[in-house]
């Protein structure tokens, strides 16, 4: 402790009036200032969107299984009684394909955690039998309709379904550029996502020109605004496009 009566102790004088008259109205101000910043920041943030991952229940769907382009079932929706596809992945960044090729063009019974956005769906399967196994279609389904919609140049930007789906926020942009590569190496189904001026998003799977998955030279564009090309098709209740020129439309 020091003694006050020390003359070599300074201690400390008090703030002069002026200088405290002069530091508050500016302290106040860079709090306010600092404050509309932070919202006008968060304001022009793009929602990380409502995809949801019930990863703590398990989901099942009896339907017809197919592996290419990419592991998907067609099945029936409880609701509507329409052909619904849903998308099927491994755990972490693996599609389904080569579970799901054994079973092709069968009917089977898939069980797992279920990833879903704006009515869009994807199921990550559990390990071994108890995620996809043989089974029996409670009513027949129809032959896979495909209707070609025509040419179309659209604006929107290259994710990986998985984590736009629900598995990350945000799962789209620069940040997530290098996950979405990665998941779409592993086989993660690509999807093109558009915008209109409301902000509804539209959804299409996409493949090259032969109906087959994208090349790997592609991803290299993930997580950008770009502008591709293709033919548009409508498989069941999927958007499709067929990017030109073999899957390489890309500016």
């Amino acid at each position: 402790m020091h003694n006050n009566n020390d003359p070599h102790f300074i201690g400390w004088l008090p703030m002069p009036q002026a200088f405290a008259r002069f530091l508050l109205p500016v302290a106040a101000s860079l709090i306010v200032a600092v404050g509309i910043a932070a919202v006008l920041i968060a304001n022009g943030q793009r929602s990380p969107g409502n995809g949801r991952w019930d990863d703590e229940m398990t989901t099942s769907f009896v339907g017809i299984v197919s592996a290419e382009p990419y592991a998907m079932l067609r099945t029936r929706d409880d609701t509507t009684g329409e052909i619904a596809t849903i998308l099927l992945v491994e755990e972490g960044k693996h599609g389904a394909k080569p579970r799901v090729q054994a079973f092709e063009g069968q009917a089977v019974r898939v069980t797992g955690s279920l990833l879903h956005r704006d009515g869009r769906r994807m199921l990550e399967l559990l390990p071994g039998e108890e995620g996809l196994q043989r089974s029996e279609l409670p009513t027949p389904l129809p032959n896979k309709r495909v209707q070609s919609l025509g040419r179309v140049s659209l604006v929107g930007e290259i994710i990986d379904s998985k984590c736009f789906l629900g598995a990350m926020k945000p799962g789209e942009g620069a940040t997530h550029k290098g996950c979405a590569i990665l998941c779409l190496k592993g086989g993660i189904p690509p999807m093109f996502v558009t915008r209109n001026t409301e902000g509804a998003m539209t959804y299409h799977l996409l493949v090259n020109a032969n109906g087959q998955p994208l090349e790997p030279s592609t991803y290299n564009r993930v997580g950008e605004i770009i502008r591709l090309e293709g033919e548009q098709e409508r498989w069941d209740d999927l958007l499709v496009m067929k990017l030109l020129r073999n899957g390489n439309s890309l500016p």
